[in-house]
């Protein structure tokens, strides 16, 4: 993947950082059942043993960016500091006061937050800034969490997260998020240098192209097997219309892949939006049912590819 400078990069994720009182912010650890496959060994760079580190790590520190409970902010806010470095620490402590603000108004309690699926990306030694000791990683994940505000009913929120983690003199931590389903999208690379495009750039960018279609209703000749079931299923439930023309899919990365097939992570935004009435005010607002991440299995068919399943991630 191309990756922005740290510094620009956090232009990106400013918001969802800032506007923390959405319930933004992230938590994940490395495959939360088991399943999920490691990276590529040319794309972890650090020892294989400190896989299994920087997942328990993630797992307790972005629990904790993904609670809070407006009855104990000050406490919550700082364990989040304590959670985080460079750009992240950064924007937390500068934007403390509005957060804080913010939560005591509106009284929202995240709650429930949980990690469906997490897929590690690449690890590298050194890093950036300062506090940077050895080493840096990068995760993607969906995050599911509660919403609730009082006199309101709760509401279920799903996050698709990139993650940088970075090793500090104190250990792993959280230093930057991109939030992919807030209207960010990453730029691939398609190869590591020089040379022609990696069959994995080649992989993530069909996927793109075909779930971006099947986002705005149309290319429905590349399900197979189950997917068509599956594909009327999700989109049923998320109420989308028949032709959503500004649906389209912002991220892919891949799960795992040999010879016969590759399970994908994809980010869908099928830019829907709904009514709401907030106190004498009729406002509309992004819907939460247009966000989808599903894990997407896909087969070579010739010289393209078919989907044969969809399923949440």
């Amino acid at each position: 993947m191309g990756w922005k400078s740290m510094r620009e990069w956090s232009k990106a994720s400013t918001v969802a950082v800032v506007l923390v009182t959405c319930g933004t912010i992230a938590w994940g650890a490395f495959g939360p059942d088991g399943t999920t496959s490691p990276p590529a060994e040319s794309a972890w760079q650090l020892p294989a043993s400190t896989r299994p580190v920087v997942a328990a790590t993630a797992t307790r520190q972005l629990v904790t960016l993904n609670t809070m409970d407006p009855a104990h902010v000050d406490q919550h806010l700082d364990a989040w500091e304590q959670a985080t470095t460079a750009t992240e620490r950064e924007l937390l402590r500068k934007h403390r006061a509005a957060m804080r603000a913010q939560y005591l108004r509106e009284r929202e309690t995240l709650s429930a937050a949980r990690v469906s699926t997490m897929v590690p990306i690449s690890a590298h030694a050194g890093g950036h800034g300062p506090d940077a000791v050895n080493g840096s990683a990068d995760l993607m994940a969906v995050v599911r969490l509660t919403s609730t505000k009082p006199g309101r009913p709760p509401v279920k929120k799903l996050r698709g997260y990139r993650v940088h983690m970075m090793l500090t003199p104190n250990g792993w931590r959280v230093s930057g998020l991109l939030d992919m389903l807030g209207g960010s999208i990453i730029t691939l690379s398609s190869t590591g240098g020089d040379g022609p495009p990696s069959r994995e750039y080649l992989m993530r960018k069909d996927a793109r192209e075909m779930m971006t279609a099947l986002a705005r209703g149309e290319g429905r000749d590349v399900l197979t097997d189950s997917a068509a079931d599956d594909y009327d299923r999700i989109w049923g439930r998320a109420g989308a219309p028949q032709r959503p023309a500004k649906g389209e899919a912002v991220a892919v990365e891949i799960i795992r892949q040999d010879d016969d097939s590759a399970e994908l992570l994809v980010f869908l935004n099928l830019r829907m939006t709904e009514t709401v009435l907030l106190g004498d005010m009729t406002t509309i607002l992004t819907s939460e049912r247009g966000k989808l991440a599903l894990r997407v299995t896909i087969v070579p068919d010739g010289s393209g590819w078919q989907i044969t399943r969809l399923r949440d991630a």
